[in-house]
């Protein structure tokens, strides 16, 4: 829903995305838009990449060198 927001209107936005100076000022305008009130503090959701076995597409926990399901060496 936000990707749709970020670049509506010639305005990309995805810039504010990361950590920045600007980023608090963003995320209150963000609030007061989907709020209505001044001071709504928005939930924030990143996604994280699952890195997976390449050969059977078991969830790897990280730093794994072999796949602890098949054996597969795993690539870094």
């Amino acid at each position: 829903m936000f990707g749709l927001l970020f670049k509506m209107d010639g305005f990309d936005l995805t810039k504010y995305q990361e950590e920045g100076k600007d980023k608090e000022k963003v995320r209150a305008i963000f609030g007061k838009i989907l709020s209505g009130k001044e001071g709504y503090k928005i939930v924030e959701e990143k996604r994280m990449e699952i890195k997976r076995c390449t050969e059977c597409n078991w969830a790897l926990e990280g730093g794994e060198k072999f796949c602890p399901e098949c054996g597969t060496k795993c690539g870094n």
